[in-house]
């Protein structure tokens, strides 16, 4: 499978979320534990861009709904259990949630070397 250079490394900082644009996709790329992880730039939820969320080391909430993911696993760590950032009671999370299903983020095989960010594809 050949592979697309996305991004110098120094443009991958932990912490932060740097988004690009490949094959038509939205994709983030952040650094966790010095290994840089990609993503596609879409909630599970409803397909509403994760990057402005809150990365704390290798998790991030979506800002409009409160699902919590997994950068780097891809793993949902919490479901939808906000509206546009503000915490809602535990009996609303299934209308939030509007009959969607718990799912992973999808994670996008990726790879660094001589100063540049490489993705699959």
């Amino acid at each position: 499978m050949s592979q697309t250079e996305v991004a110098k490394s120094e443009q991958v900082v932990a912490g932060s979320v740097h988004v690009v644009s490949a094959g038509g996709r939205s994709i983030g790329l952040t650094r966790v534990d010095g290994k840089v992880c990609a993503f596609e730039n879409k909630c599970p939820h409803l397909g509403l861009p994760l990057a402005k969320g809150k990365l704390e080391g290798s998790a991030i909430t979506c800002p409009w709904h409160g699902s919590k993911f997994d950068v780097c696993s891809g793993k949902n760590v919490n479901w939808v259990k906000s509206f546009i950032g503000i915490p809602m009671p535990q009996w609303t999370h299934k209308l939030i949630a509007l009959g969607k299903q718990a799912a992973p983020l999808k994670t996008i095989a990726v790879s660094e070397s001589g100063g540049a960010v490489k993705i699959d594809g």
